[in-house]
């Protein structure tokens, strides 16, 4: 009887450590391996511009991010600016290697960067309010092309941005949201800048420094893998 009681003892004690062990996994996986895959519009809505490049080379651009939960509720991550925006325009020649006339003309401004970020959560539910900053660096390159007279130049600048935010994000699922999101930035760089010729110039292109800001609203969706957000 005396051994049947110490078995009894001993496989209550491994079966707590067991158990214990158990809880303590349980715990490391819902703390940490959350991680947010995200996909917004760049500047969707421009609310404000001032000082900055005007032009009608200015970008509308996607921003895929990935980000990983440091804590609960704060995302650490990073995006990627995509920006392509070709347009057709009319090129007046007055003789261009030997060839007056109208043709058309295509100008490519394209866009691609890399932008950190840190977002802090607010709140519980489906409805979580974030506030947040970004710094980001983008590549510009401008194209121009006329096929006909064989006219190809290119010029490229670059961009800097430091930017706040805030904005929020409604859960459709627990794991699939829409996101909405007002920024405000501080911008730098070398833009890149091509004349649509006319009949008494050829085409020219060039960079100027700038420093400007701007206000715009984005929309996105946001998508949580891993544990339960």
């Amino acid at each position: 009887m005396k051994n049947f009681f110490l078995l009894l003892t001993f496989a209550g004690a491994v079966g707590s450590a067991h158990a214990q062990e158990l809880v303590n996994v349980a715990a490391t996986k819902t703390s940490v391996g959350r991680w947010a895959v995200a996909i917004e519009t760049d500047n969707l809505l421009l609310l404000q511009k001032v000082d900055g490049p005007g032009d009608d080379y200015y970008l509308r651009k996607i921003v895929p991010g990935i980000g990983y939960f440091a804590t609960n509720t704060l995302l650490l991550g990073v995006g990627v600016p995509l920006g392509l925006s070709p347009r057709n325009g009319t090129y007046y020649s007055s003789g261009i290697n030997g060839q007056a006339g109208v043709y058309s003309s295509t100008i490519s401004p394209t866009q691609i960067g890399i932008a950190p970020f840190v977002q802090q959560f607010l709140g519980k539910g489906k409805v979580k309010p974030y506030v947040g900053a970004s710094y980001r660096y983008t590549h510009q390159q401008l194209n121009f092309s006329i096929r006909e007279l064989s006219v190809y130049l290119k010029q490229t600048g670059n961009e800097s941005e430091l930017s706040v935010f805030t904005g929020l994000t409604y859960l459709i699922t627990p794991k699939l949201g829409i996101d909405v999101k007002l920024r405000y930035g501080w911008q730098w760089g070398n833009h890149p800048y091509m004349t649509f010729p006319n009949r008494l110039e050829s085409s020219y292109s060039s960079t100027y420094s700038y420093m400007g800001q701007l206000a715009s609203a984005n929309v996105g969706l946001r998508l949580m893998i891993g544990e339960k957000y």
